[in-house]
């Protein structure tokens, strides 16, 4: 299994609660009637999200790390000294 889809996988476990719009929208479709396309656009619409905000984060991990720049400020170059300093 590839690393987006396993990645996918838990982020849809941990929106878990995304889906609850949908889930109401399915109740309401059997006992008030509400058309089922509600249920399916309200799901697709959760399913969406999820994988867009996946992706994102995997192209923003996939990015190669910045190097540290060398210090170049002369105060902090000197460091701290030791505890048994002349005051």
């Amino acid at each position: 299994m590839s690393v987006l889809l396993r990645s996918y996988m838990v982020n849809l476990l941990h929106d878990l609660w995304g889906a609850i719009p949908a889930v109401i929208l399915l109740v309401l479709h059997h006992f008030p009637g509400v058309p089922l396309s509600f249920f399916w656009v309200a799901l697709a619409g959760w399913l969406v999200i999820v994988g867009t905000m996946t992706v994102l984060m995997h192209l923003i991990d996939s990015q190669p790390c910045l190097t540290q720049k060398q210090n170049s400020d002369p105060c902090s170059k000197k460091g701290y000294g030791s505890s048994d300093m002349k005051r």
